[in-house]
């Protein structure tokens, strides 16, 4: 069964444009609707903070469980709005109170926080002690359920092995990556978006183009109305399923083919509260609200305006 929507409005109107160049928009429709969902995104992560300075998703009166996921994606989706974390000292004291892990997730987390934030890391040498530790291995072809988690991991540690000058076999590691594209493009089990968007990034790290079919794959899965699909045989319309499209032509260089469904779809995605849900009335959380940021960002262009240092 399709999904039913309600229609986008038509007063407004995006035209298909290449990515980095944002999203022709012409009339106050959309523009007007994309600066309310910027305000009510930026109040929701500012609600999110937690007294020890850390972020939670699920933040409530009497309830406060921070933790670095949370946090770095809060920091960073205030960052891409122009906004400056509040009480930067306490976010790195936050920080710096969990254990350096001897696992991507967490070293990446503390990574990208520190350097948002411009400040210095006092366990820096465990740190780069840590991501020296992690082996750098690409997915086999036997990895098919799991793909997209250890695309996800080896994208990770290839970003922190780059982030501290670590040598590791780049070539080898993309020309693995490139051997598990299908033959009629994407990437997965049957191939996906999600998937492939994951392997465009980790060849992007590798400093690898990736194949020409992979860019007839994602213009193929571009669909009216929704914006994505995420295989060729289900639609899934999704808030995962339209980014990582816009990811993956953002990667590509190439047009996205239904840009204002694919804002429209976005948009719908956003809660009462001013969170991001993976479909319309489901749960927001705050790793959802900064990919969608991102998302508005592929598509409309820089979301950012100078707002100073925030209370």
């Amino acid at each position: 069964m399709t999904p039913v929507r309600s229609p986008r409005p038509r007063d407004g109107r995006l035209d298909n444009a290449r990515c980095g160049e944002g999203v022709a928009m012409t009339g106050s429709t959309y523009r007007d609707r994309l600066d309310r969902a910027i305000d009510h995104a930026r109040a929701y992560l500012l609600g999110r903070q937690c007294a020890n300075g850390g972020f939670s998703f699920y933040r409530t009166e009497y309830l406060e469980e921070p933790d670095p996921s949370d946090t770095w994606h809060a920091v960073a989706a205030l960052a891409r709005l122009g906004d400056k974390v509040p009480r930067r000292e306490e976010v790195a004291r936050f920080v710096v109170s969990q254990p350096v892990s001897a696992q991507p997730y967490g070293l990446y987390f503390r990574t990208r926080v520190f350097d948002l934030l411009d400040q210095t890391d006092p366990e820096g040498i465990a740190v780069v002690e840590a991501v020296d530790a992690l082996p750098v291995e690409p997915p086999g072809a036997d990895a098919s359920g799991e793909l997209c988690a250890r695309l996800e991991r080896l994208r990770l540690i290839v970003w922190l092995k780059n982030c501290f000058g670590q040598t590791f076999a780049k070539t080898d590691t993309a020309r693995a990556l490139l051997a598990m594209e299908a033959s009629d493009g994407g990437y997965g089990k049957p191939p996906n978006l999600i998937d492939t968007r994951m392997a465009l990034s980790c060849l992007a790290l590798c400093e690898a183009l990736p194949s020409d079919r992979c860019a007839r794959f994602v213009t193929r899965l571009a669909m009216p109305d929704f914006g994505f699909r995420l295989t060729e045989q289900s639609l899934l319309p999704n808030l995962e399923t339209v980014c990582a499209g816009l990811a993956c032509c953002r990667r590509l260089g190439i047009e996205v083919p239904h840009a204002a469904d694919a804002l429209s779809l976005i948009l719908d995605c956003q809660t009462g509260n001013g969170g991001f849900a993976r479909a319309p009335d489901a749960l927001p959380d705050i790793h959802l609200t900064h990919l969608a940021l991102i998302g508005l960002e592929t598509l409309a262009g820089p979301l950012s305006h100078p707002t100073g240092e925030l209370p």
